[in-house]
């Protein structure tokens, strides 16, 4: 029984955890600590954490609130120290596992817990894969209020590596005091000093290796070419790099965006995604190939559609649809990026797409009120997802099918709850491309609903 003059507060917010959660796991009611006996930062409780919450960390309770864990492991008991505090939630970090999942690793790179790139090194990979696809899931849940056999049938398992890591292409790196290469910390903007990162590929390492004897000024970006070499980039220097994606080349400027997953695997575990052309057991097959062939399989295309390819990039899915449709519009705002879309067009003999450097939440709606035909649409927005003008051009325009390629598991799931007024669901399909991170990538196939149109 509560003591009638003890104050409680209640917060309702949404919730990355299972627990205390009402009415289809969309809204959350957290009853907070009482306000005369508030957690406090320094504060170090033991707690055991569930599942892992969008963003990385595990969630727990301390003293009635919900709680954020950097570095425990779900089903974990922890000792941790309280970092923030506030009302409705607190955020901590491990200072001890007292017992430990059977999914728990010794994480591999010594800078792993300073250095921001990484947040799940301590986790075993399948279980990485089981909290990307878990976090997916519940995004969806919240923002669709789909009932758990929906979900089932719509979310498919995650597409992992074989040896997950050694995978980057390109990082980015400042100097620190001494002259040293360096990441960012963790939770700040102090540098930490590396001469390896065991996520990148061999010829950025060899990069880092060479700079870090040599010394650096200002900052870099080490990127490697097709063949695997190195590539450094003064900060604002226009270098050309070039990719291969399906057997295709392309121009990447220097301030233009390629997936960084690209190392190749021998995947005999994978069927052919384009089935008669490209063969992963012949050729080895990237992350990036599988992300690419998965978006083109989700389009549907029979050689008679126009498709529009919104934050085009480079070029890379306008280019592998066109052999494949009648034409492709391709809308990408950072001018660079554009022209190599072109110039990648030229050099692959591809003549049947346009590319305009323009913002896709004014080119859209454009192109709407003109009345254009469009068949098929492949979205690749930035995590921050599609702007409401984008959306409601896509409405307008009514494609028979989507492909959305996202970063976010969160906005996805906003973004699609907007769509779902004319639109199925047919799958979403999770790609790990940022192995031992907790960014989640995945595509999902939309088809307009009968009489939407």
């Amino acid at each position: 029984m509560l003591r009638p003059r003890t104050r409680f507060t209640a917060s309702v917010y949404l919730l990355e955890g299972q627990a205390g959660v009402w009415g289809e796991g969309r809204v959350v009611m957290v009853v907070s600590a009482p306000t005369d006996a508030p957690v406090r930062v320094g504060d170090e409780v033991e707690l055991t954490v569930g599942s892992l919450a969008h963003g990385g960390e595990a969630v727990g309770r301390v003293r009635a609130l919900v709680c954020f864990v950097a570095g425990a492991a779900p089903g974990e008991q922890v000792r941790v120290r309280v970092t923030e505090a506030r009302k409705r939630f607190a955020r901590a970090t491990v200072v001890r596992v007292l017992d430990a999942s059977p999914d728990r690793v010794e994480p591999p790179c010594p800078y792993f817990g300073a250095c921001g790139g990484c947040q799940w090194q301590y986790l075993a990979y399948p279980a990485q894969l089981a909290a990307k696809h878990g976090i997916l899931r519940d995004q969806l849940r919240r923002a669709l209020c789909l009932p758990d056999d929906a979900l089932d049938a719509l979310v498919r398992p995650p597409i992992g590596m074989r040896d997950p890591w050694g995978y980057r292409n390109s990082v980015g790196v400042v100097a620190d005091a001494d002259g040293k290469p360096s990441f960012r910390h963790l939770h700040s903007h102090a540098t930490v000093a590396i001469d390896h990162c065991p996520i990148s590929q061999p010829g950025i390492n060899r990069a880092l290796a060479a700079l870090s004897a040599e010394g650096v000024a200002g900052a870099l970006t080490i990127r490697t070419d097709a063949d695997g070499a190195a590539v450094v980039l003064v900060s604002g220097e226009r270098v050309q790099t070039r990719q291969t994606l399906l057997g295709a080349s392309f121009r990447t400027d220097g301030a233009a965006f390629f997936q960084v997953n690209t190392r190749r695997e021998a995947r005999l575990d994978l069927a052919p995604p384009l089935p008669g052309e490209w063969r992963p057991e012949e050729n080895g097959v990237s992350m990036a190939d599988i992300l690419a062939a998965t978006a083109l399989r989700g389009l549907a295309l029979t050689g008679r559609e126009t498709v529009l390819d919104a934050y085009a990039g480079v070029g890379t899915f306008a280019l592998l649809a066109a052999p494949r449709a009648r034409r492709v519009i391709a809308v990408e705002e950072v001018a660079v990026a554009a022209t190599d879309a072109r110039a990648n067009a030229r050099a692959l003999g591809i003549e049947n797409v346009t590319v305009h450097a323009r913002k896709v939440e004014r080119f859209l709606p454009a192109l709407a009120e003109r009345g254009e035909r469009i068949d098929a649409v492949i979205l690749d927005p930035p995590r921050s997802g599609c702007v409401p003008e984008v959306l409601a051009a896509l409405m307008a325009l009514a494609p028979a099918r989507i492909v959305y390629v996202s970063c976010d598991p969160a906005t996805l799931a906003r973004d699609l709850a907007v769509l779902a007024a004319r639109y199925d669901l047919e799958a979403v399909q999770p790609i790990d491309m940022f192995p031992q991170t907790f960014h989640i990538e995945s595509v999902t196939t939309l088809t307009r609903k009968k009489g939407a149109a």
